[in-house]
């Protein structure tokens, strides 16, 4: 493979090119000559993603909404030296196109494109689009840190030639940008200026893995504003599995009433379980607040247990009070460690993504 390298954009040559270069026709242009050059030629497409308005993120749908601005760039060498004979109303649907588009777009996204031609000073043409995307963007949410978790916001740009004639890159003279003023969402998340891309390739035919096409992955990152949940769930639910506590209050030859009141709190407890499943996807995994959530459950069954199992020992009051208070000692300092290693996790490693 022969690498030409014109001005900042590399073009390679195309190893299953056949000699087609000799039925390049001189001066003017064509639809036909656009074509045939860069048939034989592996063009580099420089990509820049600006995320203009970023919208409401659905996490039960797991999508977001957006305003985004894609800009390309590529070389036109048969408009080389054309500056005075090249007019504004080029017909750019006869020059060479990289047919880009966005992958993970969800339906059919409004776009607008625009065209232009810029030449440098050694008189190099090359084409700028700007394209300007509103809509629904799919994304793969990662909730294993439910409520404290921190999601990728990702716009994929892929070109529909085979990678053998086109190649995405990521533009060396512009950057990347997030407008952070123009955030729906902020109220629940906190969007951040950071963006990473990763490029990727796609399989065009699933029969035949080795026909590929080029894809670029441009990600801003946004981190959910826990508050909600913490005051409304974690703490309610930490408040109504200590009540479970003062159950141990009622005498011992009164089981009936000690599981009411257990009873109760559990089902208060499932009721909150089934709120935090309403907010999320059905994932196959545990979040953080899953796990919060049945510990505390399980603490409370372990209450509901030992009611039942006390009136075994009321043939011995003393003994059968000795063994509650081991009981309670347990339980009470198990939970009370349990929610301070929780704390310590949370500030520790969930928190060091965000920071």
């Amino acid at each position: 493979m022969i690498v030409q390298t014109r001005a900042n954009i590399a073009t390679v040559t195309n190893p299953q090119c056949k000699r087609e270069g000799s039925k390049y026709s001189p001066p003017g242009f064509t639809i036909q000559r656009s074509s045939l050059i860069h048939k034989c030629l592996i063009v580099k497409v420089e990509i820049v993603v600006q995320f203009f308005k970023v919208g409401e993120i659905d996490t039960l749908k797991e999508q977001f909404n957006a305003d985004v601005i894609v800009k390309a760039k590529w070389r036109e060498p048969t408009l080389d030296g054309q500056q005075s004979s090249v007019k504004e109303e080029v017909d750019f649907s006869r020059i060479w196109s990289p047919k880009l588009y966005i992958e993970n777009s969800l339906g059919d996204p409004k776009e607008q494109i625009r065209h232009r031609i810029v030449y440098n000073e050694k008189g190099e043409a090359y084409i700028y689009e700007k394209r300007v995307a509103k809509g629904t963007f799919m994304e793969n949410l990662e909730l294993d840190d439910f409520p404290f978790d921190v999601q990728d916001l990702t716009i994929t740009v892929a070109s529909e030639l085979p990678i053998s004639e086109c190649e995405l890159v990521e533009d060396r003279e512009e950057h990347h940008v997030v407008n952070r003023q123009s955030f729906v969402d902020e109220q629940e998340w906190h969007l951040y200026v950071h963006t990473e891309c990763n490029k990727k390739e796609l399989v065009i035919d699933q029969v035949d893995n080795s026909v590929k096409r080029s894809a670029l992955s441009v990600k801003c990152r946004a981190a959910r504003r826990p508050g909600y949940f913490v005051w409304n769930i974690f703490m309610i639910t930490f408040l109504i599995c200590s009540l479970a506590f003062a159950t141990f209050s009622v005498e011992k030859d009164k089981p009936q009433n000690r599981l009411q009141l257990s009873f109760t709190l559990v089902l208060t407890a499932v009721a909150f379980k089934s709120v935090v499943n309403s907010s999320l996807p059905r994932i196959s995994y545990l979040t953080y607040m899953d796990k919060y959530l049945l510990v505390s459950m399980v603490m409370l069954s372990a209450v509901c247990t030992w009611h039942a199992l006390v009136t075994r020992l009321l043939s011995d009051r003393a003994y059968a009070d000795r063994i509650e208070n081991i009981v309670l000692t347990i339980l009470s300092v198990l939970y009370i460690l349990y929610n301070i290693g929780f704390v310590v996790i949370i500030y520790l490693f969930v928190r060091r993504n965000k920071r």
